[in-house]
């Protein structure tokens, strides 16, 4: 029996949250503004409407490099929730939990840093590797939506930069 590999790609999204250095707390949302945020959105999750695929690999670069690293959940949807303000308490529906497809945890102990001074001067990365959650898109759409949520009191610096890539196999 021949075996057929699948194509594996990369779909990201990103985002610059506030200019302010407002501490989160535990269950906060990381978003790009504090009165009209949008919806973190990783287009083509799936070659087609209704698709599906695994996601194999996830990355988040912050333009930070803080002693407290964050200890982030990036919650994904197949359909967009409600925008959230940055820095307001992650109160999802039940509606809205019935489109959860999974949840991918960047922890503050896998974000790793190079040698570049710290606050706003370096960057972080977290790396997490052998995923296999499977996803279902819509069946009117192919991408996934994110809300980034901050399980950690993390400090953040001003108009810090959040990168997240995903590695999907399909």
């Amino acid at each position: 029996m021949e075996k057929v590999l699948g194509v594996i790609r990369t779909i990201a999204s990103n985002f610059t949250r506030p200019a302010d250095t407002t501490t989160y707390t535990a269950a906060d949302v990381v978003a790009d503004s504090t009165s009209a945020p949008t919806v973190i959105t990783f287009p083509r999750a799936a070659r087609e409407k209704g698709g599906s695929a695994i996601i194999q690999q996830a990355i988040c670069v912050s333009s930070a490099n803080v002693s407290t690293k964050p200890d982030l959940e990036l919650w994904l949807f197949d359909e967009s929730p409600a925008a959230v303000n940055d820095n307001a308490a992650f109160a999802p529906s039940d509606a809205e939990l019935r489109t959860l497809v999974g949840i991918i945890a960047f922890t503050s102990s896998s974000f790793k840093a190079g040698a570049a001074t710290s606050g706003a001067g370096g960057n972080a990365v977290c790396d997490i590797q052998n995923i296999g959650m499977p996803i279902n898109c819509s069946r009117d759409d192919n991408a996934l939506y994110g809300v980034l949520v901050v399980r950690n009191a993390y400090v953040p610096v001003s108009a810090e930069r959040f990168d997240i890539r995903l590695k999907v196999l399909d």
